[in-house]
């Protein structure tokens, strides 16, 4: 789905215009019902399916590119990384802005060291270089995914500890029960949990 020929004013045309329905739509809280109406929003709509139909060949082919790529790639791509981040007209709070509001400002992400899927770096505090710590980051509905790089690192032995940040929207908090949840993961594995407050 990602060797079509799509000109680059194209696709930002595209990509900017899906992004920004995506928003004001509030995708990341979006059952999948509303999800499919969009994509056939997005797949009828001329300035979208209509501009990527002469570089995909065949209508049914708009859906599974908007899927796979910029919509694949919509999270991050909000929080500053990967190729779509460009396109974003509202950014959201980067990794280094997670950890400097749930830790605080002398915290810092070590260069070099960020990761995806989960999104994680390694931190420390500054001015602390011989104690790293691993932060991760995502919402809610993802939390096994952001607990399985410590799982992994406590099967290899790996001491350092992890901090989890769960982001909290302001328009969809995270249940108390779902907290109690979260609280008693981090129990059993050893870990950390924080909330970053989404606005």
């Amino acid at each position: 789905m990602t060797d079509y020929k799509i000109p680059p004013v194209v696709e930002k045309a595209v990509v900017t215009r899906i992004y920004a329905q995506a928003d004001d739509a509030q995708w990341p809280h979006l059952q999948d019902t509303d999800r499919t109406r969009l994509y056939r929003e997005w797949t009828e709509d001329p300035d979208i399916g209509g501009r990527l139909l002469d570089f995909v060949g065949q209508r049914a082919n708009i859906r599974p590119w908007l899927k796979d790529c910029p919509m694949k790639e919509y999270e991050r791509a909000r929080r500053g990384e990967g190729k779509y981040a460009k396109y974003v007209s509202r950014p959201a709070a980067t990794l280094e802005q997670m950890v400097a509001a749930t830790l605080g400002p002398d915290w810092e992400v070590i260069p070099g060291t960020t990761q995806q899927k989960p999104m994680r770096a390694k931190i420390r505090e500054i001015g602390t270089e011989d104690e790293e710590q691993h932060f991760v980051a995502g919402t809610a509905a993802n939390l096994k995914h952001l607990a399985w790089p410590a799982i992994l690192d406590r099967s290899t032995g790996e001491t350092w500890p992890w901090t989890i940040c769960v982001v909290d929207p302001f328009r969809a908090p995270v249940p108390p029960e779902k907290k109690g949840e979260h609280r008693r993961v981090a129990e059993f594995l050893g870990v950390r949990v924080v909330y970053f407050n989404e606005m």
